[in-house]
């Protein structure tokens, strides 16, 4: 079969269309969520594909909904401003609305309230419903002011919006909104998304390989075993893959591709390696060398964390910062490109 000039895979921003691996479990649940109006904290590692799951269940479904990118907003204005220009989206006809122009000409002084009262009142108005998506949501608890405050105010008791509030720190949400039954929405619902099942990314990778003229049978299966089927980085080594193949290699197609990929990240891995604690570096060694319960006795001792109480807080903050991962009674380094480039840099294969 002659190979095709087009690469099938896609990396670096959300998927949709024939780039997204279906998830009916996790598409249930959030179509479920959204029928019942229940607020939702969706959470789950980097790279799990939530903001793409989330897009693709909103696309399907009928109600309005406006999603907001927090990644980039770093001050209160900027929210506000964001704010402001999702709820002209939304609702064109506020913008004559004279509430609406005050708050726009005078953001410094805006406050989230003001903002809510408006929209709250035309979700009313439209006797339909709504959902507000807040992606990347940990970046509001950075501001000098407490808007994570100002805004649990704004929402306090209101009903008409449904709010999908997205963050891998799934510890920020807990903090902000509670659970069971302590939790700040009383109908609120907090699910974890987890990586592609073997089944359906397999599948998803020996359809698109097929495409290409690439045949090779225990590809996919192979590429999923590194990856342990997150999304991001699955796209991200299928995608490397099938480039190197598209150049005329045939040959160790996947030792290749990850060579390439670590090459291209060593600078990054480095600089992120230096600025661990040392406590970090001996834990995440420890897990690097093929252990994964740092806090036994025996770890403790072999990778000198000096005592139980050190390699628990250390796992603590590692896990929170995303680096380390539950999994099969043990802890085990998340981004396994940085596990094989940690195990080559301190030579462990």
């Amino acid at each position: 079969m002659s190979k095709i000039y087009a690469n099938p895979f896609n990396w670096g921003e959300p998927v949709k269309g024939n780039h997204y691996v279906q998830r009916p479990e996790d598409q249930a649940f959030i179509l479920a969520s959204i029928e019942k109006q229940s607020h939702l904290l969706l959470t789950g590692q980097r790279g799990t594909g939530k903001t793409s799951l989330l897009k693709f269940v909103m696309d399907k479904n009928t109600t309005p909904y406006i999603h907001l990118d927090l990644r980039f907003i770093v001050s209160r204005e900027e929210l506000f401003e964001l704010l402001l220009k999702a709820l002209a989206t939304s609702f064109p006809m506020v913008e004559t609305d004279k509430r609406f122009k005050s708050l726009a000409t005078d953001v410094n002084n805006a406050n989230l309230k003001s903002i809510f009262d408006i929209w709250y009142e035309l979700v009313k108005g439209s006797n339909t419903k709504f959902i507000l998506v807040w992606d990347e949501f940990q970046h509001l608890t950075k501001f000098k002011e407490n808007i994570v405050e100002e805004l649990r105010l704004s929402l306090n008791g209101r009903r008409g919006i449904t709010h999908i509030f997205v963050s891998h720190r799934t510890d920020i949400l807990r903090q902000v909104f509670g659970n069971d039954n302590k939790a700040f929405f009383k109908n609120q619902e907090i699910y974890e998304l987890e990586n592609l099942e073997q089944k359906a990314c397999t599948r998803y990778l020996t359809q698109r390989f097929r495409r290409m003229g690439l045949s090779d049978f225990d590809l996919p299966e192979a590429v999923y075993k590194y990856t342990g089927g997150q999304p991001l980085f699955t796209q991200r080594l299928a995608y490397t893959v099938s480039q190197i193949w598209l150049e005329g290699t045939t040959a160790r197609l996947l030792q290749r591709s990850i060579a390439k990929l670590l090459k291209e990240r060593n600078i990054l891995f480095t600089a992120l390696w230096d600025n661990f604690g040392l406590n970090e570096k001996r834990l995440l060694l420890g897990l690097a060398s093929g252990f994964s319960r740092p806090t036994e006795l025996g770890f403790i001792a072999r990778f000198g964390l000096s005592a139980t109480s050190t390699a628990h807080n250390t796992v603590t903050k590692l896990v929170r910062e995303g680096w380390l991962m539950n999994r099969d009674e043990g802890y085990h380094i998340y981004d396994p490109l940085f596990l094989s480039w940690l195990q080559k840099r301190e030579g462990l294969i």
